[in-house]
């Protein structure tokens, strides 16, 4: 069970309750907006498709087809930013679509090789995005607003690294300085023993902590905005690896948030009273008393 006196509770329930009411209703900081980096990057490397693609703003209407037909034909590497003008990512760098005219599937490539040109041409007059040219006085501007858009989509696989970096941060400025602080070890993981077979490359856990070169104390992050089976999941997982981690004289720390949790009360109480430390943000300033009380 929680040691909740450790924590300074009297019992189970004010521990609990105290879980509870100092959840965070959001982990939005300012690095969950945009990935600025990624989105520069993705761009950055058609660099020179995109300049030579700007040609078209400057054509008439009537030409602006077979100009988009000579650009393929000499420069086939231009093709790759077709599909980012109109926001889609591609899978195996081709795209589906219905052509009701012909009532069948066609299928576009829009790698370098195997160019069909005529195709392309078709598509982008049909998407409308040999019309957009008649909008747009910078195709770079016009991509980075696409990049940005479509990177909204990736929140959601940032929200658990965010947290982890809040956790991070927040005991690189608590925790004393003899202890070593290191996120995802290469050198430590419980996950082979844990799921009981080999694995070639074992999941990290999020940070491990250190001390005179000896592993202390392995902490899991993990933030959950709403209800689902990965919460519920990870709940009946890691009083296991808490059982793993005490046999190698290890701490296991979960520190966890997130307003899905008051949805999802049932699991994490079970786990609560089968594992010695789950915390939330607010209780992470808890974290260096665990460790000062390892080693007395």
């Amino acid at each position: 069970m929680i040691n909740y006196s450790l924590l300074g509770f009297k019992k189970f329930e004010d521990f609990s309750n105290f879980f509870f009411k100092t959840l965070l209703p959001s982990n939005k900081t300012y690095e969950y907006f945009v990935d600025w980096n990624k989105v520069k990057k993705s761009l950055d490397k058609y660099i020179n498709e995109i300049s030579l693609m700007n040609s078209l703003a400057k054509l008439p209407k009537d030409q602006r087809a077979k100009h988009l037909y000579r650009i393929l034909e000499d420069y086939p590497s231009t093709a790759q930013i077709i599909p980012i003008l109109i926001a889609e990512r591609l899978k195996k760098g081709k795209i589906e679509v219905f052509d009701t005219d012909l009532d069948k599937f066609l299928t576009l490539t829009f790698n370098t090789q195997n160019l069909n040109k005529e195709l392309i041409v078709k598509f982008c007059e049909k998407t409308g995005i040999l019309s957009l040219f008649e909008k747009i006085s910078d195709l770079y501007d016009y991509l980075l607003g696409v990049e940005v858009g479509m990177d909204t989509n990736a929140r959601k696989n940032r929200s658990g690294a965010i947290f982890e970096k809040m956790v991070a941060y927040k005991l690189n400025k608590i925790i004393d300085k003899r202890y070593k602080i290191i996120e995802h070890d290469p050198n430590l993981s419980l996950y082979p023993i844990l799921l009981n077979k080999k694995l070639k490359k074992a999941k990290n856990h999020d940070i491990v902590i250190y001390l005179d070169k000896k592993p202390i104390a392995i902490i899991e992050c993990s933030f959950y905005n709403t209800q689902g089976s990965k919460p519920i999941s990870i709940a009946e997982s890691y009083p296991k690896m808490h059982r793993i981690a005490k046999e190698l004289k290890i701490n296991f720390i979960w520190v966890t948030d997130g307003p899905a949790w008051n949805s999802m009360k049932e699991p994490l109480l079970r786990a609560m009273k089968e594992m010695e430390w789950v915390l939330n943000f607010k209780m992470i300033d808890k974290i260096p008393k665990i460790l000062k009380s390892i080693n007395t």
